[in-house]
């Protein structure tokens, strides 16, 4: 095996995935990703940084509040 296929990270394009249309792995070329489907691009770090927006979003999914813990917030 190549050295460099050894380390081959698999993204998926935030933009598609937080429209729940979560069909497509970002390709890479030249240290930036782009998506084929909606023309996404950007740096692994800016990928990375919205796969932390969409996790917020499903933050409180595993959690059930009570009426009284939903007024406090």
């Amino acid at each position: 095996m190549h050295e460099s296929e050894k380390y081959i990270t698999i993204m998926r394009c935030p933009v598609c995935f937080s429209r729940d249309t979560d069909v497509l792995m970002l390709r890479e070329e030249s240290c930036r990703h782009y998506c084929t489907k909606c023309s996404f691009r950007g740096e692994e770090s800016e990928v990375r940084g919205m796969y932390r927006d969409i996790q917020k979003k499903f933050h409180w999914m595993t959690k059930r509040l009570t009426l009284e813990e939903q007024r406090k917030l």
